[in-house]
């Protein structure tokens, strides 16, 4: 069940929902390695080293306490990098680190060449005999054009 959010956490910067760039128990900043943001069922969000130390077992189950609230977040299966991420914090902390990208234009022709409008001569195999199928003939029923060769003579051209 999530808490709702007080006006102190809001104030404070500290509630779920808010966007911060560093952990609130250690203060490092998010990255992209160690300290990756991740979500708490309570919507409280830390850094992975944190929450790693935060796991506790309590009647044989694993549990993560959140230091804000106190909700417990039941352990995933395969530990804590299991857990989401908050992908707000981890997008803003991915564009911060990666360099800009160039804007994409889609390829146009060469300088000084002309567009090319038809494939190449050999760059597919010669292809063998094709076959010949039967054409349709006058209707054998008089409906003109629209059916084949009367029953019983297999014409193949």
């Amino acid at each position: 069940m999530l808490q709702p959010e007080t006006p102190q956490a809001l104030e404070e910067g500290t509630g779920p929902g808010t966007l911060r760039d560093d952990c609130v128990i250690c203060y490092s900043a998010y990255d992209l390695s160690g300290h990756l943001p991740r979500r708490l069922y309570c919507g409280h969000t830390f850094c992975q080293a944190c929450v790693r130390q935060l796991d506790t077992l309590a009647h044989e189950q694993h549990w993560i306490p959140c230091p804000q609230c106190r909700q417990s977040t039941p352990t995933p299966r395969g530990g804590v990098a299991m857990l989401d991420l908050d992908l707000a914090a981890f997008l803003a902390v991915k564009a911060e680190q990666e360099p800009p990208r160039m804007e994409r234009r889609p390829p146009g022709p060469l300088k000084g060449s002309a567009p090319v409008t038809q494939q190449p001569a050999g760059l597919c195999p010669p292809t063998g005999p094709q076959p010949r199928f039967p054409q349709p003939r006058g209707c054998c029923w008089g409906c003109g054009s629209l059916c084949w060769s009367p029953q019983g003579s297999p014409e193949v051209w």
